[in-house]
Order: structure tokens, then sequence, then C-alpha cells
């Protein structure tokens, strides 16, 4: 054997390597002859796979100890590396729980591993429920070995997915990192579907959600981990009152959390029950301060597009005295743009502009506030509100000069519009 003159190789390491190598199962019948036939210096198993195999979807050589590739050991490619583990009664019986791991992450390796969870082998299942414990969220959140999850979960007995269920959910920190990744969060929602049926692992689930709803609902992912639960479990109105009590502790807070809102509006479209009212009053009543925070009036707003009366009255009625001020805002404005579209409430806010005469060239001439004005114009000119219109029209007449220059210059047309058509 040649070795490098300035890497010596001393004759403890070939012993070492020598037992590695004998320890190498390895079931094909020609091995021995061809062994013989070509005699070769021991080989080390790369260090992270039982089958010295980096990927199955590439090729890969084995390196010798020189440093440079074996030509004996040419390329391992998946069709041939299963072939001959198809040939073996229980071929992962001696198979590290990395080395199956490193197969999951692997697109052909995962696509294998499937078709092996199919096949209802209990040893099998086993190993896999293993390696599922030790590489929980490597396992859940990568691209490929997801599926085998969601296959394994689909095949293992009640015992097996209950020491997984109590895995993900008793560990706060595993069960946010798994459901605010991309992947992750495809793996909670398989979960979920599982333990649907299933009373006391149902009980985990939704008890984690309650505990860690802010922080799902903060980002797309965990929100859709949320939503499943919703769509999928509202049979279960006791279970899901997990969640609208979380939803009634954290929403304000959300509200103004700029993917959190996003999120919220999306749970509002998706609730129901009697807790959806509590929820819906509690952003109603706080609608001045939402109004004014850059992603809490989209909640606001979200809201008053339901079109409830009752929510709408109770949103304008918790903005009396603050319609001049969230008119100079751009947040405010939209908030109060879309109050004046109600018939209900409209009479009560253009009210509250006349008896702001000081403040209403102010409102006017606004980068934002006129956008409010013209607003209250165009919805009142219905024939129940024309008595607002012509009030309206004729406050803004007594300084109409200093309407024709910059932001005010809209209004000011808008009124001569007006002017003409009547």
């Amino acid at each position: 054997m040649e070795t490098s003159r300035t890497h010596p190789v001393s004759e403890t390491q070939l012993n070492n390597l020598s037992l590695s190598f004998e320890n190498l199962q390895v079931n094909d019948p020609s091995y021995s002859s061809f062994n013989e036939i070509h005699p070769s210096p021991p080989v080390p198993l790369y260090p992270q796979s039982t089958w010295a195999v980096p990927s199955l979807s590439g090729r890969s050589t084995v390196p010798s100890l020189s440093g440079r590739s074996n030509p004996q050991y040419e390329t391992i490619t998946s069709s041939n590396f299963q072939t001959s583990l198809g040939c073996q009664a229980n071929p992962f019986q001696h198979c590290a729980n990395s080395g199956i791991l490193l197969l999951a992450q692997d697109e052909q390796g995962s696509q294998y591993l499937q078709e092996k969870l199919t096949s209802g082998d209990s040893r099998f299942l086993d190993k896999v429920f293993n390696v599922v414990s030790e590489f929980t969220f490597q396992i859940i959140c990568n691209q490929y070995a997801r599926f085998v999850f969601g296959k394994f979960i689909e095949a293992c007995n009640e015992d097996q997915l209950l020491q997984i269920t109590l895995r993900i959910t008793s560990q706060d920190q595993l069960f946010v990192q798994a459901s605010v990744d991309k992947f992750g969060s495809s793996s909670i929602r398989k979960l979920m579907k599982a333990v649907a049926n299933r009373p006391p692992l149902l009980d985990l689930v939704m008890k984690a959600l309650k505990r860690l709803f802010r922080f799902l609902m903060m980002t797309k992912p965990g929100s859709s981990v949320v939503l499943q639960c919703l769509e999928q479990i509202y049979h279960h109105n006791k279970k899901n009152d997990f969640i609208y009590q979380a939803a009634l502790e954290h929403c304000l807070y959300l509200a103004c959390h700029e993917q959190g809102c996003i999120n919220l509006n999306n749970f509002i479209d998706e609730m129901k029950g009697p807790r959806r009212k509590q929820i819906l009053y509690l952003i109603s009543v706080n609608a001045a301060s939402l109004s004014r925070n850059f992603s809490g009036n989209y909640v606001v707003q979200h809201v008053l597009e339901l079109e409830d009366p009752y929510l709408i009255e109770t949103i304008c009625f918790s903005l009396r005295g603050h319609y001049i001020d969230l008119s100079l805002t751009k947040c405010g404005s939209f908030v109060v743009q879309n109050c004046l579209k109600y018939r209900i409430t409209v009479n009560y806010i253009v009210e509250e502009f006349l008896l702001n005469s000081d403040q209403i060239f102010r409102v006017a001439c606004d980068k934002y506030g006129n956008y409010v004005i013209q607003t209250a114009l165009i919805e009142t000119m219905r024939p129940n509100s024309l008595h607002l219109h012509q009030r309206l029209v004729t406050k803004l007449r007594q300084n109409l000069d200093s309407l024709r220059f910059r932001y005010g210059k809209h209004v000011y047309n808008l009124i001569k519009d007006c002017d003409l058509q009547n």
C-alpha cells in the first residue's frame, strides 16, 4: 500500500480502519470474491452516513486513504442503492438513526422511505419512530423529510402517535419554530388532521395553540396552523374555545402588528360561534386607538366591512370626539372615510365637523383630510341627508377662496361640480 510521505499512516490507524471495515454489513455474495481478486486498503466510512453516501440524488465516490477517489468503489446512485436494500430482509436493522435522517432529507431517499412506510412493516415503523423521536425538528421542517413524517403519522400505532404528539406539543420552542417554518407548518397541520378525531391528543394540540397563539399569529405559516384548527375541528366547540380565549387576550396586540393584523383579519373571517361577537366587540370599542395605528386601522376597516349595524355603531360611537384628529392622519382618514359610507352613522359624523367649524377648513386643506371632506360631500347627497349636504357646502363656501390651492383644490372642484349639477 502506498502512503503519502508527508502524511504517514500509523499501524494503529490501519488497525482501527480495518476494524471499521470488518463491521460494515454487506450482504452482496459477490463481495468476498471481488475482494479476493482485487485486494484493496481498508476504506473509512463516510462519517455522517451508514452507507457512505452524502446524497442519493447525486453521485458520490468513496475516498481512499490518500485522499483521491478510489475507482474500486465507483459511484453509488439511488437506483443501485435501493436495489441492494431490496435484497435484504431488514435493510435498516443495523442502520443508525442519523443515516435514516440523511436518507429522509434526500428527495429520492424520502420517496423510498414513504413507500416502505406503506408496507405495514412494524419493525420499520419502530425504526422510523426512533428517528422521528430523536430528530423531530430536522424531520418535520425539511423539504423532503416532512413527507416521511406525514406518511409515518398515517401508518403508526396509537401509542407512537401519542408519543410524537407529546414530544411536539410539550416543547413550546419546538412547536413555535416548526409552526412558523414554511415546511414545518405543513407537518403540524398534518399532525392536527391526524389527531382531529382523537380527543385526548387533540387536547394536547389545542392547549399548545392557546399558549402560543400570539407568536403563531405573527407569521403567515404560523397563522395557517391556527386557521386550519378553525376550519377542520369547528364541530368540537369546546376545543375551539381554547383558541377564542387566546384571541380575546391577544387580538389588540396582533391588530397593531404588521403581519399580525393581516392574519387577524383572516382569523375574523373564519370565526364562528358566540365568542366571535366578543372578539369583534373588543376591537370595536378600541377603535379610537387602533385607527391611529399603521396596522390597526386595517383591522377596524375590516370589521366595518362586515356591515354589521351593531358593530358599525359601536365603532362610530367610540370615535366620537376624534373625527377631526383622525382625518388629519393617513391611517385615521381611511377609517373616517369608511364610517361616512354608512347611512346610520354619516349624520352625526358630519354634525361633528359642523360643530368644529373652525377646524373644517384645516381638514379640507389637509393632505389626507381633503379626502374625508370629499367623501362627506358625496355621501350626504343622498335624499335623506341632503339637509346636511347643504349645511356642509354653506360652511365651506364661507372661505371658498382658501380652498383653491394645493390639497384644498379637490374640495373646491367638487363643490363647483355640485353647483353645476344643481
